[in-house]
């Protein structure tokens, strides 16, 4: 166990997944394919972001392999953000780095995204609902006018924030629902965290690559949405 610890018991961790329809082995798995991918990289000739973009690669790619042979769906926003959904539970998963106080329950304190979003994040950000509003209502909180091609209409976004601690040697994760962006278009505030007891433990100094931060380069690209003529 790190000396940065999180609150939940390991029989919470997995309950609070499971209403979303994941699994931890899952994660985990995600996690190890990340790591595997990023240890591919050359220190000496890779360049300086390819370790994050391998790293994110690999685990978008194992959740989605994953992920499909469990019933979820695919889907690639834009072109370039790409989405996990699951039609039973109505939930939309996405990745993406976290800053250091990611997976850490301490006070007040909340981790944020390591990048600011584009509007697309934004607006899906916008439209989610708290888990306690879905229950006080006992029926989706979805019902609006949706546009029949808005591929996540109904779905809340959750994301599978990754944190990648060089001094600890490990790689934090959480999985939370992002209530809104700030200004500067950060993910600060959340409705609801999912956080591990333990977290994925990496040695062999597989973070030391030129020196550079392992984080760098991690995540899907800042996409904005385009602006309709009138």
């Amino acid at each position: 166990m790190t000396s940065l610890e999180s609150a939940y018991e390991p029989s919470r961790y997995e309950a609070e997944l499971s209403r979303l329809g994941l699994r931890s082995e899952t994660i985990k798995q995600g996690l190890g394919a990340s790591n595997t991918e990023r240890s591919l990289c050359s220190k000496k000739h890779a360049a300086r972001i390819a370790p994050g973009i391998y790293a994110y690669n690999g685990l978008v790619t194992s959740l989605s392999k994953q992920l499909t042979d469990e019933g979820w769906d695919r889907v690639d926003l834009a072109g370039v953000l790409p989405i996990m959904l699951n039609p039973s539970t109505r939930v939309a998963l996405g990745v993406t780095s976290g800053n250091a106080m990611t997976g850490i329950r301490s006070g007040r304190q909340q981790p944020s995204s390591r990048y600011p979003k584009g509007e697309l994040t934004r607006k899906l950000v916008g439209r989610n609902v708290s888990p306690g509003q879905i229950e006080l209502l006992e029926r989706s909180a979805f019902q609006v006018d949706e546009l029949p091609t808005d591929e996540l209409a109904g779905y809340n976004i959750w994301l599978l924030l990754v944190y990648f601690d060089q001094q600890q040697q490990e790689i934090r994760h959480e999985v939370s629902l992002p209530e809104r962006l700030n200004v500067k278009g950060y993910v600060k505030d959340w409705y609801a965290r999912i956080t591990p007891q333990e977290f994925y433990s990496v040695g062999g100094g597989e973070f030391e690559i030129n020196g550079d931060d392992p984080n760098d380069g991690f995540g899907p690209p800042d996409v904005v949405v385009p602006v309709e003529p009138r």
